[in-house]
């Protein structure tokens, strides 16, 4: 029979769970404290240009491409421009190609003589012999060498995560990475076994333009989520905060929510946490549960500011020719990186004029979090004006801050999830997940949706069952 469940947080992991318990035949409700549905996805139009508040693209997996089909956004799909291939990284002052064949890798200047004999020494390196958890930094040393650390994979963290290497768990950023390991005893003997076993799924994929494009839409991001709260209808209540759970003495869950001002309980057979986790500590549960509360909490997510800056084309020397330029620790500046937004899909930007969607902050610059326009601006242009040739000052600035913005699996990130795992033990009928769980991209969300559903389902077919589905991100993400 149906049952009423709750689910917090309209973001598109919260939407993505709601939309497959419809499917499953159960009553939805969806709150967000927020004024419109998806979260940090938010695109603005204005004048003539369209920038990205939050996420600027994803890649077309199997699950993104039958969400998008299912909530009708797929007329509006865009797939980047060849352009899109090319990745620059910032080495001695200049953006350098990210090789993407071996006689690129070769001639690179990204990588050293040095730093490429010790890649290419990769498979002679023995598995790491101890258990526990291993930061993404000590990883790479261990098997790829410090160069391809500095140069890559910390430009990369810094892209995915705003993190830090030397912090992130290796076993919850990247899973895959360890399996590989374990499994093949080496990141390349198992990559290249991996394409060999794959190659008839590749070719198929290939094939239909699903593997490896990356994907906006007409009208930004935000569509995707906006088309997929419409199928839901009413069912998406924002404005909406939640107050207190609590657990009833016959079953199910009582929910206090407050929407302008008015408070009034809602009962439901299950509540699904998808909000991020620090905003648990503004919710009043039983007492058992706040020394867990207090845990997952704890979880670290650092600020991160998004400057979407347009030009005049002849404002800037670089081709922007890729899909933009990732800046390592190693070279000393306020950037994280720089999208050239306006070289991927279009529409971004009027004619004659480019978009350049800039990122800082993060785990590498705390100090940044209460930055203002004012602020950030100069020191963005001057930074800008050193790597890609900008000159004067942008004709349109959208800066979107988020003091919250992207969860850290940092070493012993499994206290997070056993307290997480405690608290739905402590309030039944609630489960706790997301982001936390399940990784940080649109696709990782996306495919969340039908895990945290399935897991619905177990707990109210079998409400001892909370185990049967799986609770940690281990090989959930790429």
């Amino acid at each position: 029979m149906p049952r009423q469940v709750l689910v917090v947080g309209a973001g598109l992991t919260g939407l993505s769970t709601a939309h497959h318990l419809r499917r499953a035949g159960h009553e939805v409700t969806v709150v967000d404290a927020g004024d419109a549905p998806g979260g940090v996805m938010r695109s603005v139009a204005r004048d003539g240009w369209l920038a990205e508040r939050g996420p600027n693209s994803c890649m077309l997996t199997a699950d993104v491409a039958a969400m998008i089909d299912a909530a009708g956004a797929t007329p509006a799909l865009l797939r980047a421009a060849p352009a899109g291939q090319v990745r620059y990284i910032v080495r001695d002052g200049r953006p350098v190609a990210l090789p993407m064949s071996p006689p690129a890798f070769v001639r690179t200047p990204l990588f050293g003589a040095a730093g490429k004999l010790r890649l290419l020494r990769e498979p002679f390196v023995a598995r790491r012999a101890e258990g526990g958890d291993e930061s993404i930094a000590d990883f790479v040393r261990r098997r790829l060498g410090r160069e391809v650390l500095d140069w890559a994979i910390d430009p990369f963290v810094s892209g995915v995560y705003a993190g830090d290497p030397e912090r992130l768990s290796v076993g919850h950023a990247f899973p895959r990475l360890v399996a590989l390991e374990r499994e093949h005893g080496s990141l390349i003997r198992g990559a290249i076994a991996m394409a060999r076993k794959r190659g008839a799924a590749r070719a198929t994929e290939a094939a239909s333009g699903q593997r490896g494009a990356m994907i906006s839409f007409r009208g930004g991001m935000e569509a995707l989520p906006a088309a997929l709260a419409r199928t839901l209808g009413p069912r998406v209540q924002c404005g909406t905060r939640l107050v207190a759970i609590a657990p009833q003495p016959g079953g199910g869950v009582r929910a206090l929510l407050e929407r302008d001002g008015v408070r009034a309980d809602v009962d439901a057979d299950a509540v699904v946490l998808t909000l991020p986790l620090h905003a648990l500590a503004h919710v009043a549960l039983p007492e058992a549960a706040r020394g867990h509360v207090a845990t997952v909490a704890a979880c670290r997510y650092p600020a991160v500011h998004s400057l979407a800056l347009g030009f005049r084309r002849e404002q800037v020397a670089h081709p922007l020719d890729g899909f933009g330029m990732l800046v390592p620790r190693r070279e000393g500046r306020t950037l994280l990186g720089t999208l050239f937004s306006s070289s991927l899909f279009p529409d971004r930007a009027p004619a004659g004029h480019v978009l350049l969607t800039c990122f800082v902050g993060g785990m590498r610059r705390p100090d940044l979090a209460g930055a203002t326009t004012g602020e950030l601006l100069p020191v963005v242009l001057a930074e800008l004006q050193a790597l890609l040739g900008v000159r004067g000052e942008p004709v349109f600035v959208e800066h979107a801050a988020w003091p919250h913005a992207i969860p850290q699996y940092e070493l012993g990130h499994d206290r997070i999830v056993t307290a997480a795992e405690a608290l739905e033990r402590t309030v039944p009928g609630v489960i706790l997940d997301g982001q936390f769980r399940r990784g940080v991209s649109v696709g990782d969300c996306v495919t969340a949706g039908a895990t945290v559903a399935g897991r619905v389902v177990a707990l109210l077919e079998h409400p001892s069952s909370r185990a049967l589905a799986p609770a940690s991100p281990t090989g959930v993400r790429s």
